[in-house]
C-alpha cells in the first residue's frame, strides 16, 4: 500500500504545472484492483490526504479536502470491486473500452464532488459549476486517454501478481 500511495504522489509532482491532468486517479484505482478494496479505500484516502495537506498551493478549505479524500477512497474501493467482481476482461478492445469509461466514471465523480464543494466555499452553485466545465472536460478527457493506455501496465501487473503468488 505504501508503494501506491507514494507511487500516486510522486507521479503528480512533476506536471503539477499541467492543470487537471494527472495519473493519482488510475493509481488509486489499480491499488484497489490490484490490492482490494479495503487496502484501495485506504491508499485512496491516505494518498490524497498527504497530498493535500502538503500541497505547494496550500491547504485548500476543509469541505473540499473532505470531498478530495472521500473520492479518492470511492475510487480504490471501486478497483477492488471491478477485480472482485470480474468485470475487466483480459482480452481485446472490449477491457480497453471499459477502462475509458472507467475513467469517465470515476473522474465525473470526483470533479462533482470537489466541484460542489468549491461552489460551498464560495456560496455560487451555478457561477462555480459553470466555470468548471472546461476544466472537468480536460481532466476526464486526460484520465480516459491514461486509463486506456495504462490498462495493458495494469493487466502485466495483476498477472505478476498471480505469478509470485504461486511461485
Amino acid at each position: 500500500m505504501g508503494i501506491f500511495v507514494a507511487l500516486a504522489i510522486a507521479l503528480k509532482l512533476p506536471i503539477l504545472q499541467i492543470p487537471n491532468v494527472e495519473f493519482f486517479t488510475f493509481v488509486v484505482f489499480s491499488s484497489g484492483y490490484l490490492l482490494g478494496m479495503l487496502e484501495g479505500g485506504v491508499v485512496g484516502g491516505l494518498s490524497i490526504f498527504i497530498y493535500t495537506t502538503f500541497n505547494p498551493y496550500g491547504f485548500p478549505p476543509l469541505p473540499i479536502a473532505l470531498a478530495q479524500i472521500l473520492s479518492m477512497i470511492f475510487i480504490g474501493v471501486f478497483g477492488g470491486l471491478i477485480f472482485k467482481a470480474g468485470l475487466i476482461i483480459l482480452v481485446k478492445l472490449s477491457s480497453l473500452i471499459f477502462m475509458g469509461l472507467a475513467g469517465v466514471i470515476l473522474t465525473l465523480v470526483y470533479d462533482l464532488l470537489t466541484n460542489l464543494a468549491v461552489a460551498y466555499v464560495v456560496g455560487q452553485f451555478i457561477p462555480v459549476m459553470l466555470a468548471a466545465i472546461p476544466f472537468s472536460l480536460i481532466h476526464i478527457g486526460s484520465n480516459v486517454v491514461i486509463f486506456i493506455v495504462l490498462t495493458p501496465v495494469l493487466f502485466k501487473l495483476n498477472q505478476l501478481q498471480k505469478n509470485l503468488r504461486f511461485a
